[in-house]
């Protein structure tokens, strides 16, 4: 063989021996990298702002919880659209607060998937009579019973516990620092409302009956439970004459709800209207200056404060 042959196979020896050896390398490369594993939280989907709270700080960052009433909205009178039903039938665990506080509830648990469990947080809770039958046996507010609140934290920790067996001690371990600053709430609800001249509580919504009750307040609405009623001349007119006789300071109003008949009454009854949080729901800016349970029910003990002459 001649010597030029002989450098041309040497040549082509060696181009083939570099590409065979980074077909090699490359095919170990690729297959030597196992796609990253997705771990997702599981959802657990609540219906309301004080559910949301308690799920919040038990659950921390070890699930994602999903609330159903958009903020700054009537929780009163809204209604799941198709995608939220959607997104609540792929939760392993739904929340409502129940009492017939939505009224979309109820005919929803008939059409989720079995793989939902459905919990009515009211069934875990001390509920007040309804004095007015139109809307159901119970008054729905329970959570501004701060004892209630209570209750649903320790509701939430047994049941993500029961979800996530492996996190049960961090569900104890948050549930307990959370019911401390609960508790801590009561207290200084019990001692700042223990000397007021005035116990008289006017708002324009019957939302407050579970703290007035609470802290052996008189509580007086301008219509039920319903925060879309009408009253009528004559309960306005009775409300009017009320206020005067017990030289009332102040009608509480919501924000979230038309205050036209509470700026009435105040004006005729020689009084301010001022907002009470019922935190049936909070508002954008609220979320934005990051309002919490605690922190709105401490703004509604510093007004009822004022305006009930509390020492």
């Amino acid at each position: 063989m001649c010597t030029q042959c002989k450098k041309q196979n040497k040549m082509l020896a060696y181009f083939f021996g570099i590409i065979i050896s980074a077909v090699a390398f490359y095919w170990a490369d690729t297959h030597s990298k196992q796609p990253t594993p997705i771990h997702t939280k599981p959802i657990v989907s609540v219906s309301t702002f004080t559910l949301y709270e308690a799920a919040r700080s038990v659950a921390g960052e070890t699930l994602e919880i999903n609330s159903i009433i958009p903020l700054g909205s009537d929780a009163h009178t809204f209604s799941p659209t198709p995608g939220q039903v959607a997104a609540i039938s792929k939760s392993p665990l739904f929340i409502y607060s129940g009492a017939g506080f939505e009224t979309w509830a109820e005919p929803l648990k008939n059409s989720l998937p079995q793989s939902v469990k459905i919990v009515d947080m009211s069934q875990n809770v001390t509920l007040l009579k309804n004095n007015d039958s139109d809307h159901g046996v119970y008054d729905p507010h329970y959570w501004l019973d701060i004892d209630n609140m209570i209750r649903v934290t320790e509701t939430m920790e047994g049941e993500f516990s029961k979800l996530i067996p492996t996190n049960t001690k961090l569900y104890h371990t948050n549930a307990t620092t959370y019911i401390a600053k609960l508790q801590k709430l009561k207290s200084d609800y019990s001692e700042g409302l223990k000397t007021c001249q005035n116990r008289t509580l006017v708002t324009n919504h019957d939302a407050f009956g579970y703290l007035a009750h609470a802290n052996q307040l008189k509580n007086i609405s301008v219509i039920g439970l319903s925060s879309d009623e009408q009253p009528s001349a004559k309960t306005i007119s009775e409300i009017i004459t009320l206020v005067k006789k017990e030289k009332v300071k102040t009608i509480f109003f919501e924000e979230l709800i038309d205050d036209h008949v509470s700026q009435t009454i105040a004006q005729e009854g020689g009084a301010k209207a001022q907002s009470l949080q019922p935190l049936e729901n909070i508002s954008e800016a609220e979320l934005k200056s990051h309002q919490t349970y605690e922190s709105l029910m401490r703004d509604n003990l510093a007004k009822l404060r004022q305006a009930m002459e509390c020492r």
